[in-house]
């Protein structure tokens, strides 16, 4: 009787906490794997606006990288850590992550004197012409339930010649390209400024209403008129979409294939519209899980595609980089002949090692380009 009682109660707690709030219960019972399309759908149009600023500082508490505390702490360092926080966190719970479909939540273990404080977003910057590492950017706040307008009123950005301002920018899988890119240019000389690292874990192009990197990315363009940009995206885009009419669309499915061609050809109009010249769109190499398999060989395909009409935009093609006979090995060796592990057991994430091994494709293909340009020699 005692426990018929308990249960009732449990009932009648939980009905009365749905019935105060059914917007917030349809937009958490949403992310479900019991929920249908519709109510997926639903859930995806509804805006909690209130909710969302609690919701937003709470998750970026667990999982972002405080990089102000970080880099104040290290303002008289020149060098970037080879190996960033976000790496070290991921590689700790790598195993408890293998074949989970969700995203990796990756824990603030920054400890400083300075008081930690969340960020929504990671930015940092490497100097070249002061030789030290700068204050991340202040992030403007962009509503994420509101699509970035498309015909933007903002004046073209003139850029300086020759290339020398570099801004990459993506999901997290950005933050080991990002350490990789800076550790390989910082050990040459080339004729750089400025490269500039931006990135936001659990996002990407299809869930804009969480993170809306239309608008993001004309802020990062117009406060760093970089001359060339490297993205990032699909690590978190395997899941269903809205398409142009706000319809769900299933994952894997033609019209779910459509809807995420159009945002990625949204994203490269965007990038046409300034004066960059040069962007180059990160392809996905191949994964040890399955799952991810099937949607990189997609997106590989549709950035491809797309990309192929939008001339100053290259899709760089990484899908057999780790892979030895069509299929996925778990080490490789770098330029130097040195071999490693090249993928976290997440699946996602390209290790240290894997991650030197992109760059340096991608630096050889910028060098090869004159994208990157060698110091000019002081005259004696």
């Amino acid at each position: 009787m005692q426990d018929l009682k308990f249960l009732a109660l449990c009932g009648l707690v939980t009905s009365s906490l749905i019935a105060v709030n059914i917007p917030l219960f349809i937009k958490s019972f949403g992310s479900s794997q019991l929920a249908s399309n519709d109510i997926k759908q639903a859930a995806q149009q509804i805006k909690l606006e209130g909710f969302r600023k609690v919701e937003s500082d709470f998750w970026d508490s667990i999982k972002e990288i405080d990089s102000e505390s970080q880099i104040a702490a290290q303002t008289t360092e020149s060098e970037i850590e080879p190996e960033s926080k976000i790496q070290k966190s991921i590689k700790t719970n790598a195993n408890t992550q293998k074949n989970s479909q969700l995203k990796p939540q990756v824990k603030n273990i920054v400890q400083t004197k300075t008081q930690l404080q969340s960020k929504t977003s990671v930015i940092y910057s490497v100097n070249f012409q002061n030789k030290q590492l700068e204050t991340p950017l202040e992030k403007q706040e962009t509503n994420p339930d509101i699509l970035a307008q498309e015909s933007s009123s903002n004046p073209p950005i003139r850029q300086a010649a020759p290339s020398k301002r570099f801004l990459l920018l993506g999901d997290s899988i950005m933050s080991f390209l990002g350490v990789a890119f800076e550790n390989s240019i910082k050990k040459s000389d080339y004729d750089l400024e400025i490269i500039k690292v931006a990135y936001k874990i659990s996002t990407g192009l299809n869930r804009i209403d969480f993170y809306n990197w239309y608008s993001r990315t004309r802020e990062l363009i117009q406060q760093n008129n970089p001359d060339v940009m490297v993205v990032v995206f699909g690590g978190n885009d395997d899941q269903h979409i809205l398409d142009v009419n706000k319809k769900l669309r299933a994952e894997l499915t033609p019209e779910w294939e459509k809807a995420y061609e159009e945002r990625v050809e949204r994203y490269a109009k965007l990038l046409d519209e300034y004066p960059v010249k040069k962007v180059y769109w990160i392809g996905h190499p191949m994964s040890n899980i399955a799952r991810y398999n099937r949607f990189f060989a997609i997106f590989n395909r549709i950035y491809k595609k797309v990309l192929a009409a939008h001339p100053k935009i290259e899709f760089v093609d990484y899908w057999n980089t780790f892979a030895v006979n069509g299929k996925f090995s778990p080490i490789a060796a770098d330029s130097k002949g040195r071999r490693a592990r090249v993928r976290y057991n997440d699946g996602l994430h390209p290790s240290e090692h894997g991650a030197k091994i992109m760059i340096e494709i991608l630096k050889k293909k910028m060098i090869d380009e004159g994208v990157l340009q060698p110091k000019a020699k002081p005259s004696k």
